[in-house]
């Protein structure tokens, strides 16, 4: 057999996305030591096989890699690469045998080898220059999208007959030739520009369904643009890049989704730490606070626009933690049993507006089938919250910074957790330095804020949140964006019933535009499949042109703290609307309905304006033209029983606003 056959990387018998492999396969293969460009070509071709894992190997990720691998119990695990201690010591390592390693050559030229696990044949060869770098990403989409081997060219005569071989050999109809390549005398395709060579990728990932996510990176990022291939296949998502500093992210985003192909996007995913894609930086909105400016991702809106973006990011010093962060969505949507939620709040007892919030959140988490363990006040101690996080499939944690960090030394514990997903609601908590561990742990989603934040609005944020997951069914980027939307609306809100008067609304901004997701914004966590009460929730529906939000008679058992008191149904929100009791010095905070509201009937231009017999002080409508989706926040009275009702109408207005 000719040496190029052995070093084949095959892919599809046609040219439409890969199809589903037997859910019984679970093969994974671990990269050593490659280069960008054989990265890039091994993250492309295991992109083409939904069954398999890409991970990539790290004496410092060694006892999280294990920890995985003996959890995931795959088929086998192929080295690829190269491996100081070989597959022996590799084995003793990682705790579980793996195949014979399989080196990669030195000649930079030729397709990537036969390392996973694929048929002989393919329909298509993608053939593209390493440089310039950005077209070979994008050539590298092409490819993984089609099932087709990717040939890194020099461009030189000699390579001509190899790859007519290679296309023989495999049976490939057609060869895609994409840049300059005028020395290759190869009869094929021609993709010579940006344009072609994205409509072809475009073409190909939506077929079947509408594009909904972009991925943007920096191509200049040496450590996690090499990835942007493999992610991109792997979410269906088009590929954009900014420019060398990464300052234009948001424009790019905004222009690439008024294309036809990108007008459906939903998720924006930022593969790129933040000095290849800075956070963008406002004023303070609350005059004379601690923080002069507030960071916040691209693309977060002004003033009381909502954000129409589900928007999460991917970095991590070790670039190998990103892949091990995706893999682990796979064990956490696998799982079968009750999900097992930890909520941690207040230590110390002097946040009694926190621990409200926080003990409601983990009576939904309850309502929706979660085994909560709840440590809060003086029940929650440093060893108490260690001991219960590894085993968590979500956490929550509400307290002050200097407790879990400066006092618990929360970033030197090191234990493996469990597939983990966890909310950081305290002031500063989301930087690098003390996320990274947690991400390296088990966590395959952070969420937290870099700025200071009032325990009110944090703790109303997280309860929007976890609703949002659990009783909406959301993304972990789409329900980021309804709680952020949430929060935006309930600053209109006090604004119009204080008539302009109202204080502390800059605290809800600046947690709306602050709290940030760090991960992937597409994944939509598992329901617990333990059987829930037999309990209404607050729901909403869309007939012609009226909007019905249900208002459940039962509610969820009455909950009363130190000095607050809630009762309220399930799927309700709360923030810091509270009603003084006229007996005592309690005070309940007042239940409020909210809902994402889709609107198709919605035409470019027109700005849909609502009518309800609720009073307007008692509601707010924000509208995504974008999406032809509101968002509508309205707290009932006393008298209004069983559902609100509210009619829309669509005069012809330009500009998208506020009702």
């Amino acid at each position: 057999m000719p040496r190029i056959a052995r070093l084949l990387l095959v892919g599809l018998a046609a040219l439409s996305p890969v199809p589903q492999a037997d859910a019984a396969s679970r093969p994974v293969y671990l990269a050593g030591q490659l280069s960008d460009g054989a990265l890039i070509r091994l993250g492309t071709a295991v992109a083409a096989h939904p069954d398999a894992v890409l991970l990539m190997d790290s004496q410092g990720l060694s006892p999280y890699l294990r920890h995985f691998l003996a959890e995931y119990r795959p088929d086998r695990v192929t080295p690829v690469g190269r491996f100081p201690d070989g597959a022996a010591g590799l084995s003793r390592r990682l705790g579980v045998a793996v195949e014979p390693i399989v080196e990669w050559p030195g000649d930079p030229t030729g397709v990537c080898p036969k390392a996973c696990g694929s048929s002989d044949r393919a329909s298509a060869i993608v053939v593209c220059p390493a440089l310039p770098r950005e077209q070979f990403l994008r050539a590298a989409c092409l490819a993984g999208a089609l099932g087709a081997p990717l040939w890194q060219s020099r461009n030189r005569e000699g390579e001509s007959d190899k790859i007519n071989a290679l296309a023989r050999e495999i049976g490939a109809t057609r060869v895609l030739l994409v840049g300059k390549l005028d020395a290759l005398q190869v009869e094929g395709t021609r993709l010579r520009t940006r344009r072609e060579l994205d409509a072809a990728y475009r073409e190909t990932i939506g077929k079947k369904a509408d594009i909904e996510t972009v991925l943007v990176t920096n191509p200049t990022d040496a450590r996690l643009a090499p990835l942007a291939p493999w992610l991109a296949v792997q979410k269906r998502a088009a590929l954009l890049f900014t420019n060398g500093d990464g300052t234009d992210a948001g424009p790019v985003v905004e222009r690439a989704t008024r294309e036809r192909a990108l007008r459906q996007v939903e998720n924006v995913l930022f593969l790129a730490d933040h000095k290849a894609i800075p956070v963008w930086k406002r004023p303070n909105p609350i005059p004379k606070d601690k923080d002069t400016a507030i960071e916040m991702e691209p693309l977060t809106p002004v003033g009381n626009q909502p954000f129409s973006y589900a928007v999460g990011r991917l970095f991590h010093a070790d670039r190998a933690v990103i892949p091990l962060m995706l893999a682990r969505q796979r064990l956490a949507s696998a799982k079968g049993g009750p999900r097992k939620a930890l909520v941690a709040s207040n230590p110390g007892g002097g946040l009694p507006l926190l621990e409200t919030f926080s003990r409601h959140t983990a009576q939904e988490l309850r309502n929706t089938g979660h085994d909560v363990t709840l440590l809060a006040g003086n029940d929650l101690t440093r060893d108490k919250l260690r001991k219960a996080m590894p085993d968590s499939d979500f956490i929550l944690w509400e307290g002050h910074h200097n407790t879990l960090i400066k006092d618990w030394g929360f970033t030197t514990w090191d234990e493996p957790m469990s597939p983990t997903f966890v909310c950081l609601q305290s002031c500063l908590a989301l930087t690098d330095w003390k996320v990274a561990p947690l991400l390296e742990r088990g966590a395959y989603a952070v969420v937290g804020t870099s700025t200071r934040t009032y325990s009110g609005s944090g703790g109303a944020f997280s309860l929007a949140y976890f609703n949002g997951l659990m009783h909406d069914g959301q993304t972990l980027g789409g329900s980021l964006r309804q709680s952020k939307n949430f929060l935006i609306a309930y600053a209109s809100l006090k604004q119009k019933r204080l008539e302009g008067q109202a204080t502390r609304t800059g605290a809800n901004y600046r947690a709306a535009w602050a709290f940030s997701l760090w991960g992937d914004p597409t994944y939509r966590p598992v329901p617990s499949d333990r059987p829930v009460p037999d309990r209404a929730a607050v729901r909403h529906t869309v007939t012609g042109n009226t909007i019905v939000l249900d208002l459940p008679a039962v509610r969820l058992d009455k909950l009363k703290t130190v000095k607050y008191t809630t009762h309220v149904p399930a799927n309700a929100r709360l923030a810091g609307l509270v009603r003084q009791s006229a007996d005592d010095n309690s005070r309940t905070l007042v239940p409020m309905v909210f809902a994402e509201v889709y609107l198709p009937k919605a035409k470019a231009g027109l700005t849909p304006r609502l009518r309800s017999r609720l009073p307007s002080s008692n509601w707010v409508f924000l509208w995504d033209a974008r999406r032809k989706t509101g968002y509508l926040l309205a707290t009932p009275r006393d008298l209004d029983a069983g559902e609100l009702r509210f009619r829309v109408d669509w005069p012809a207005l330009s500009v998208a606003g506020v009702e």
